[in-house]
């Protein structure tokens, strides 16, 4: 393997990662840092599919897939026929699929409360102002207080699907009895029914999109983001398009890369891994958001999360198959069975999963959650880290 491939994917990581670090380095610089009354974790944790998921697992990702990627880097210009050219057009055309999702990620109504600045996010009075007290009947409570009520049962209850309300509902088929039960709403921090609580979250979603319209209240978190979501969406593409060449070209790596293939099998594993946590902790937000947001709001990224956690999943299942294709006969049925079973489990168990992901590594993470995903990630690291370069000694790949 080239040191030229070695050198170029490792600039690129390296920027990719410095990415990931400054979304979340800006957030606690401006709501933790220089603002010490604004919870700055409770909205790191409410985004954790942004500022949990990407300092952690996606940096954990980058090192998995390093050789992978210098692995195909490498094949493509030197062993692949009109492979620079391929090379070269394919990596356009990620780029400029990039910047154009990043645009159109940006567009809508809906905005996040980290766009806003601390300052004013800490002044907004809720409506009528002063008045959303506990058990009280107002019409919108201020932000951030709204915020840290979820937080707080977030961490107290295993998942709050029990609190999200449908707020459009079918007009075709009659309006389910629970609808008209009163239960908690985190906006107006009382016991109402489903019209009442969607028309209040739909009154914190209008708050929300009014601070952000002047250019002077957007934060500097916003335009960190902004400035680097395009490169987490490389990353992401990336991360797929190399999953479908590892299933594809097994045989060309065997011939060209076989003292790499210990760690590249290695890195698949602990990639796979990480980036299962991404489409688990986003549907972990959108549970979350839900309570807040509602569930009338349109938006791309909505529109595409469930499919996109379907994608994630297929593309994990794949990897798991080339990962065991190459093992004895006995680990690839284990590995296969395995993958599986898990699939259904992850399917029938669907609610569960995404409750518990909103409780230890969403909205309700606490110290202890964090410190064990931080534990869980740098063990997964190690496991890249110790794997010695080599062939396998019984069996190759094909």
């Amino acid at each position: 393997m080239s040191i030229g491939a070695r050198v170029f994917v490792g600039v690129i990581f390296f920027i990719i990662g410095l990415s990931f670090i400054a979304t979340t380095a800006a957030l606690y610089y401006e709501f933790g840092y220089m603002s010490p009354g604004t919870d700055w974790l409770a909205i790191a944790t409410f985004y954790s599919h942004l500022f949990l998921f990407f300092p952690v697992f996606g940096l954990l990702a980058l090192a998995a897939f390093y050789v992978p990627c210098c692995t195909f880097t490498d094949m493509y210009w030197n062993h692949v026929p009109w492979g620079k050219l391929r090379f070269g057009v394919g990596f356009a055309i990620v780029t400029a699929v990039s910047f154009f999702g990043a645009s159109a990620l940006d567009k809508g109504d809906l905005r996040s409360i980290f766009e806003v600045k601390p300052e004013i996010l800490a002044a907004d009075p809720g409506d009528p102002p002063g008045e959303c007290q506990p058990n009280s009947s107002c019409k919108r409570a201020p932000v951030l207080t709204a915020l840290a009520d979820v937080r707080h049962n977030s961490q107290t209850r295993a998942g709050m699907a029990k609190f999200v309300r449908n707020c459009k509902p079918d007009p075709l088929v009659e309006r389910p009895p629970e609808d008209s039960q009163k239960r908690y709403c985190f906006v107006t921090r009382s016991l109402v029914d489903a019209d009442t609580c969607c028309a209040a979250q739909r009154e914190f979603g209008k708050a929300i999109a009014e601070m952000h319209k002047p250019l002077n209240a957007r934060s500097l978190t916003v335009k960190v983001h902004q400035a680097t979501l395009p490169m987490k969406i490389f990353f992401l593409l990336v991360v797929l398009v190399v999953g479908v060449l590892l299933a594809i070209r097994r045989r060309g790596i065997s011939q060209h890369y076989g003292d790499w293939i210990l760690k590249i099998e290695r890195g698949v594993l602990v990639g796979a891994f990480s980036m299962l946590f991404l489409p688990v902790m986003n549907l972990a937000f959108l549970q979350s958001s839900s309570l807040l947001y509602g569930t009338e709001f349109d938006s791309l990224y909505r529109s595409i999360s469930l499919p996109g956690t379907v994608l994630f999943a297929g593309w994990a299942l794949l990897l798991l198959f080339f990962f065991f294709r190459d093992i004895d006969k006995d680990m690839e049925t284990i590995g296969r069975i395995a993958g599986v079973v898990g699939s259904f489990l992850a399917v029938s168990n669907y609610d569960l999963i995404v409750n518990y992901f909103v409780r230890f590594a969403g909205s309700g993470a606490d110290g202890l959650s964090l410190f064990l995903i931080g534990a869980v990630a740098f063990a997964a690291f190690i496991a890249i880290v110790v794997q010695p370069k080599g062939p396998r000694k019984e069996q190759t790949m094909e």
